[in-house]
């Protein structure tokens, strides 16, 4: 890497920013939820019901959406094929929309029977009221492909700040209605539902003002007409491309689901707040990075500029490590204490933490392998490469339904937190392998691997002395202040710090290659 900052790094770390924002509302928004929930029945009801929406909005919208549609939207305006463009814009948001609307219809007469096959050992009232919050979370399903859409196209023209600041919108929606709704609603957890509806809708309308200035409009078009546009056609390779491959982590999470109802009360929630820890540390370093360097990629594929492709992916594997790795056996360490400082309210007792704790320790292991997984699967779409991302993804969910399978038995949420983990290196694995030994990619293995390898001896050299400080730490806390959560919030701030201070100035001394980027980026 050269001394001059890369600009997929100058780009992602504005939208990075907003995303930091994004993540700690989202890690209050769990927080609101699991004071109001617990890890109960009706928890579970609540983790079932949202699970649908979410999943489905993961895989469309954020997934098949915007990864599907970047590329071959990206490569006309790049062979100056406006109107193309346009058309083709037209002809996706119309069939966007049919489908998103179909869906959430049947799926709003048949919520029932999909709660009943995703967890069949709920309780009767769960059950029943598992059914009750999907019916009102459902139409976020269509409001939230329509607004994927819109920021593709946002994304596609340079401007990522609407990616960030969608989800915030969405939290704060979230956060105010839990408030606002529960003490006039049945149960909370019907307020919770109220805020994913209203959160969806709020998320389309603020990325339409942001469309002006790319200076594209999108309308309905002839159905006949969008089928037979050819760019929808040639986007439907990179469709399956899409469910298989970032999709599968999604549809993993729709098939455990169902072990986990099974494995007693309170796994799917827990399952559920240590997803939420994992997907901050994605969301913030390796989604940002991602958004911005698919379409980057797309350009030096394109162009046929191959210098410029494996540089952005050198550093792009490279900074993930340096970010992932760390992260991995930070949380390992400190799942116990993290769970409890961010969970820890109202009715998350200690059975609660106990389990999200126990799911947290197994499911971070996986964290690096989905992070590089991210990075390949961008650089397989923008070669228009649809075959490894699908076989990688069919892998990784048949790995993940087989170990959980083995797993649930004998370690509970923890098995099947486990099972993804195992599953996000068999997919990782597959990516490495067919770029390498099929594609014959023109990165040298064994310089990654070094790396990856230097970053994990750094990270456990620096995790070493918490070893024999954390509990001095918290001790010291304990007698400072009188409040629990002031205590725990001091305590994990200074351990994290610590231990962030033992990484950077082992890097810096070694003069790593990453954390000088990062030092030019704040130089900036």
């Amino acid at each position: 890497m050269t001394q001059k900052t890369p600009s997929i790094f100058k780009k992602s770390s504005g939208l990075a920013i907003l995303t930091v924002i994004s993540r700690v509302l989202g890690l209050v928004r769990e927080s609101v939820t699991a004071a109001f929930l617990g890890t109960g029945a009706l928890a579970d009801a609540f983790a079932v019901a949202f699970t649908i929406p979410n999943v489905v909005r993961r895989l469309f919208a954020d997934g098949v959406i915007s990864s599907a549609f970047i590329p071959r939207f990206k490569g006309l305006l790049a062979e100056n094929k406006r109107g193309e463009a346009a058309e083709f814009l037209s002809a996706l948001f119309t069939l966007a929309s049919l489908v998103s609307f179909v869906f959430v219809t049947l799926a709003f007469v048949f919520s029932g029977g999909i709660t009943a096959v995703l967890a069949p050992t709920l309780e009767e009232n769960a059950a029943a009221e598992a059914a009750l919050l999907a019916k009102i979370m459902f139409p976020y399903v269509f409001f939230i492909s329509l607004a994927a859409l819109t920021q593709s196209v946002l994304n596609s023209s340079g401007i990522f700040r609407p990616s960030g600041a969608s989800p915030i919108v969405f939290n704060i929606v979230f956060i105010t209605l839990a408030f606002l709704l529960a003490p006039l609603t049945e149960n909370p957890a019907r307020a919770l539902a109220a805020g994913v509806f209203a959160g969806g809708f709020l998320q389309l309308v603020i990325q339409l003002p942001f469309m002006a200035k790319t200076l594209f409009r999108f309308t309905f078009t002839n159905l006949k007409k969008a089928f037979a546009n050819p760019n929808i056609a040639k986007s439907g390779k990179m469709i399956l491309a899409t469910l298989f491959g970032t999709g599968a982590y999604q549809i993993n999470i729709l098939l455990t689901t169902n072990f986990a109802s099974k494995a007693g009360v309170g796994v799917v929630s827990s399952l559920r707040f240590s997803a939420r820890i994992e997907e901050l540390i994605l969301g913030i370093f390796v989604v940002s990075l991602s958004t911005v360097i698919l379409p980057e990629l797309v350009e030096n594929a394109k162009s046929q500029n191959n210098t410029a492709l494996e540089k952005n992916l050198s550093s792009a594997l490279n900074f993930v490590a340096f970010v992932s790795i760390p992260a991995v056996l930070f949380t390992i360490f400190n799942s116990d204490e993290m769970v409890k400082l961010l969970f820890g309210f109202g009715k998350f007792d200690g059975t609660s933490v106990s389990l999200t704790s126990d799911a947290l320790r197994f499911r971070i292991a996986g964290l690096f392998f989905i992070a590089i997984s991210r990075i390949m699967i961008s650089l397989f779409y923008a070669l228009e490469n649809t075959v490894v991302p699908i076989v990688a993804g069919l892998t990784s969910i048949v790995v993940n339904f087989a170990a959980a399978y083995f797993l649930v038995g004998s370690l509970a949420g923890g098995g099947i937190a486990l099972a993804s983990a195992i599953a996000a290196f068999s997919c990782a694995a597959i990516l490495f392998g067919s770029y390498f030994f099929f594609l014959k990619g023109n990165l040298k293995l064994g310089k990654v691997f070094v790396y990856f390898f230097k970053i994990s001896i750094i990270s456990a050299i620096s995790v070493l002395p918490l070893f024999f400080l954390k509990n001095h730490i918290y001790a010291f806390f304990d007698t400072v202040f009188k409040t629990g959560k002031i205590s725990e919030m001091c305590s994990f701030s200074v351990t994290a710090v610590v231990f962030m201070m033992i990484f950077a100035g082992i890097s810096a001394g070694l003069k790593d290659e990453t954390i000088e980027t990062i030092k030019g980026i704040f130089r900036k």
